[in-house]
């Protein structure tokens, strides 16, 4: 298979594998939502933070050295094993020891058991890093697909939910965790076996660190910005409203309230990120690194990569700052009400965080130097994050979302020049690619604004209803425009529109969007 037909396939299976765990993990949040309570869930949040924090120490980037090395031998893998494996038993250990200190930081003996108990997955991540690294290397993303498809629908859906049912409340979601991540790792290994050797070769080891070293950097500082504003919201002891605004009538929520109450925000706020990271992380990372040497073809990638992230992304976001009520209430329930002016502020910066990913793409498959350069980017993201937090806190929770806006904004500022700088692409050739994704935005803003000014009078409790309707509505109004005015969707040679035909058995479609300009 041709390297470009192999990153068509390698798109498409992971595409389908992303967008199928985030309806999952919608379906088990949207449920679990109602079946354990709102502490719970800022319990976790805070959980969560801790070991997603620890485990990037835990790998060192074993996986993306795996994937970026183009000399790839057994010696490399064989190394890449023991050194993850050994890491993992030492932070189960570690968050072990920690955990009662963490739990007394926060005040809430529970945390204790908690973080015990999933800091198990440190040890069962570093038994599936190398096969999952190299399924991925291999761009064999149909792999992927079947191994998570069935971890999250057993773990998740199976055992989280039916524990939930229970009434395990909090453990349901940390079993689940834990089940998931143990039917992956299975998965990998009967796709992906290694053939280990009994010797340690320091000179391999030393190689695999080298860059792994740069990308543990790079990941910290990314991992943290975006976490540290719910630790922030999390360790802020005093009651706090929305907003400054609205304490007299609103009140304050509890510390664990109101974690849980953001960390839902940010969570349905970071789902196309999700899609897009997770997009980012695998295929698009994997193509740019087998391209690292190739420039122009390397060029070509990221500006289409460009294109076809803002038409889709651009467009989205505004469309989901209309209707944030209907995505807010229906998958998380009533009882998250009070979190839609939050999670409308952070649709805000979606757009920027998914571009990002481009330029986080692009550093990582180049030099290792370069994932030094942009680990000091990050970190002065960090500081714009927890500043912007920490400032915001006096404004309530909707002042926290803003200051996230503006540090996620400045970091996409730096993040572009830089990726772009290393490549030697002009920021105007960059630019031009964004201008269908923001001319769709604009159309979506002219279409949604009436409509849900219509909708709010005429269906003011039928949030699922007002919601296919404002879809079905905007979809149906861009597609009048694709076929009326097809140029707006063309930016060089990069076409949509000429995609679909090819893709759809229509003849009107073939001759009206095949044309040549």
């Amino acid at each position: 298979m041709s390297l470009k037909n192999k990153f068509i396939s390698g798109f498409s299976w992971q595409a389908l594998n992303v967008l199928t765990q985030v309806v999952l993990q919608l379906i088990f949040i949207a449920l679990l939502a109602r079946l354990i309570s709102t502490e719970a869930f800022g319990v976790m949040a805070i959980a969560l933070v801790v070991v997603g924090f620890i485990e990037i120490f835990s790998q060192i980037g074993i996986g993306p050295a795996l994937i970026q090395r183009k000399d790839l031998s057994e010696d490399h893998i064989s190394a890449a094993f023991y050194i993850s494996v050994s890491l993992g038993i030492t932070f189960t250990l570690l968050l072990y020891l920690l955990a009662p200190w963490i739990a007394q930081l926060y005040e809430h003996e529970p945390l204790t058991k908690v973080l015990r108990v999933i800091g198990l997955s440190f040890f069962i991540s570093s038994i599936a890093i190398v096969p999952k690294s190299l399924i991925i290397k291999e761009m064999a993303f149909k792999k992927l697909f079947i191994a998570s498809f069935s971890a999250m629908s057993i773990g998740n859906l199976l055992i989280g939910l039916g524990l939930a049912y229970a009434g395990f409340d909090l453990w349901s979601y940390v079993f689940a965790l834990l089940a998931q991540n143990l039917i992956m790792t299975i998965w990998y290994w009967i796709f992906h076996p290694i053939k280990l050797h009994a010797r340690f070769s320091k000179v391999h080891a030393g190689q695999m660190i080298a860059y792994g070293g740069g990308s543990t950097l790079f990941n910290i500082f990314n991992y943290a910005a975006t976490k540290i504003d719910t630790l922030i919201v999390g360790i802020h002891k005093s009651e706090m409203p929305l907003d400054g605004s609205e304490a007299a009538q609103l009140g304050g929520a509890s510390r664990w309230e109101n974690t849980g109450l953001y960390d839902r925000s940010v969570y349905l706020m970071s789902l196309p990120i999700t899609v897009l990271g997770k997009l980012s992380d695998s295929v698009m990372f994997s193509g740019l690194s087998m391209l690292q040497d190739d420039r122009p073809r390397l060029h070509r990638a990221v500006l289409s990569a460009i294109y076809h992230i803002a038409l889709l992304v651009i467009p989205g976001s505004v469309f989901l700052i209309f209707f944030t009520r209907e995505f807010v209430v229906l998958f998380l329930g009533e009882q998250y009400q009070d979190a839609v002016p939050v999670v409308k502020i952070l649709f805000i910066s979606v757009a920027f965080r998914s571009l990002i990913k481009i330029g986080d793409s692009i550093v990582r498959a180049l030099k290792t130097k370069y994932l030094y350069i942009a680990s000091a980017i990050k970190a002065i993201f960090f500081v714009l994050v927890a500043g912007g937090t920490y400032i915001g806190l006096n404004f309530g929770l909707q002042g926290v979302a803003w200051g996230l806006v503006m540090a996620v904004f400045i970091q996409f500022v730096m993040m572009g020049k830089f990726s772009l700088g290393i490549l030697k692409l002009s920021p105007g050739r960059a630019i031009k690619k964004l201008v269908p994704g923001i001319l769709t935005a604009m159309l979506i803003c002219l279409f949604s604004w009436p409509l849900l000014l219509f909708l709010e009078k005429t269906l003011p409790d039928q949030l699922l209803v007002r919601l296919i309707i404002a879809l079905a509505f905007n979809a149906i109004l861009l597609l009048l425009v694709a076929w009326f005015l097809p140029f707006m969707f063309k930016q060089g040679k990069d076409n949509v529109l000429q995609t679909i035909a090819q893709k759809l058995p229509l003849p009107a479609l073939k001759n009206r969007w095949l044309k040549k300009p």
